[in-house]
Parts: C-alpha cells; sequence; structure tokens
C-alpha cells in the first residue's frame, strides 16, 4: 500500500445512484436488477475548490434469492441481456459450469469502471474496490467484474468516445466546462496500445491486485475479499500512526 497517497484517498468519494422499478420494463422479471450509475470524485475543500471528477462506474445488483422464491429464470434473463460483454461472459462461464448464480442470494456485475489518467497507479482503483465491499459484500453475495480492454467494450466504447462529456469546475463562483470524456480521460491514448495481450495483462493484474480472481478465461473476475480486508487494516495502523505523532 502506498501511503504517499493517504492524502489523496482521504478526499476520494463514491456517489452511487439506483434505478429501479417494481415492475418490468421490457424482459419479464427485469425487476429483480437493480442498476447503479456512480461518480468517483476528489474534494478541494482545502483549496477552495469545487469537487473535482476522478472517474466513473456502473454496476448492477442481481436479487437472485429473492427471484428464486417466484421461480424466475436467471438463465434466460441474462441470455436476455447478452447483448452487453459482462451477460454475454457470464453466459459462457454458466454453459461451461463454471459458476452456478444459484449459490448466491445476490449478484454485483461490476460493468465499467474508468479513471482520469492523473488518478492511475494512485490506488484509486482500490479505493473503489473497497467501497464496494463495504456496501455490497457479506455472505452469499458475489462480486464479478468485467475485466476487458475499454476499447473492446463496444458499447462502453460507443459512448464514451461519441457522447458522453464529463463536467468540470474549477471555480465555487464559476462556470463549469463540459469536456469530452475521450479527452479527459485520455481515451485516444488507450486506442494507440495495439498491444492486446499487454493491455490484458496490465489490466488483470490490477484486478489480482484488488482480491479478483479470473474466472477461468473469461473476462470475468470474482472478488475474495482477502486483500481488501488486510489493506483495511493497513489504513487503521496507518491512521493510529498519524494521531500518535
Amino acid at each position: 500500500m502506498k501511503r504517499k497517497d493517504w492524502n489523496l484517498w482521504n478526499n476520494i468519494t463514491f456517489k452511487t445512484q439506483g434505478y429501479r422499478k417494481n415492475f418490468d420494463i421490457i424482459n419479464a422479471n427485469e425487476n429483480f436488477i437493480t442498476e447503479y450509475d456512480g461518480t468517483v470524485s476528489e474534494i478541494r475543500l482545502t483549496n477552495r475548490k469545487p469537487p473535482r471528477p476522478v472517474g466513473e462506474y456502473g454496476l448492477s445488483v442481481w436479487n437472485i434469492g429473492l427471484g428464486s422464491q417466484f421461480d424466475v429464470d436467471f438463465h434466460k434473463l441474462i441470455k436476455e441481456h447478452a447483448f452487453e460483454d459482462t451477460y454475454k461472459e457470464l453466459v459462457g462461464v454458466i454453459k461451461k459450469n463454471e459458476i452456478n448464480i444459484r449459490e448466491y442470494n445476490k449478484i454485483v456485475l461490476v460493468h465499467t469502471f474508468i479513471i482520469n489518467k492523473e488518478y492511475r497507479k494512485r490506488g484509486i482503483t482500490e479505493e473503489f474496490v473497497e467501497m464496494l465491499y463495504r456496501d455490497f459484500y457479506c455472505n452469499g453475495v458475489a462480486i464479478i467484474m468485467l475485466v476487458k480492454p475499454f476499447q473492446n467494450n463496444l458499447i462502453d466504447a460507443d459512448f464514451y468516445f461519441n457522447r458522453k462529456y464529463v463536467e468540470v469546475k474549477e471555480e465555487l463562483r464559476g462556470s463549469s466546462e463540459a469536456i469530452p470524456a475521450t479527452e479527459y480521460y485520455s481515451l485516444n491514448e488507450l486506442l494507440e496500445k495495439k498491444d492486446t495481450e499487454l493491455n490484458e495483462y496490465k489490466l488483470f493484474a490490477v484486478a489480482n491486485r484488488c482480491g479478483f480472481s479470473r474466472i477461468n478465461e473469461s473476462y470475468l473476475f470474482l472478488f475474495s475479499p482477502e486483500k481488501i480486508t488486510e489493506r483495511l487494516r493497513e489504513k487503521q495502523i496507518f491512521a493510529q500512526e498519524l494521531e500518535s505523532e
């Protein structure tokens, strides 16, 4: 754990907004799914500046336990969502018996996580996974993340390259500026990286560092809490050391 970024972590916040209906919209039984969009920000109170956008994420929570009480065919529902990369991968691992979704009460599927270039390699991904652990993880819950080069995820790539803008405000009384996500997140640099195998290796290494293990040869990684709980203990010790100084 790089303690040099402690002050940054102290000012990182996560804002997660959930979307759900108690009735189906398109597919039968999709009311057992809650969709979440979230933003990561750096609070800059000491500098008298507005929060600065750091990144964003998207995830879905499937209530398998509740749905099972009503005989929901989750395999069918997953296939109906298979136009998205996460679910396409999930269909594959289920078909190969590499995961049994019926073993869980809930499944948290992380589809997207993207951060500004200036904040990469500074522990923000670990902070994000810690947030997932605090908010969602318990017995009977699986956290599964899609770990795939961003430019190869066609739906996300189209959204962030062609339609997404990031609102950035540098002064409290100033106006905000809408910056194309391609520019703000330095996405063009991702397109320039032609070595797909190396790109995947780097992403997989970050996922492993955060406690995720690859599900066979898929792009899905299953979370195990040991590394994050160890990180929490290290942070606790460091906080105590700071208090004693």
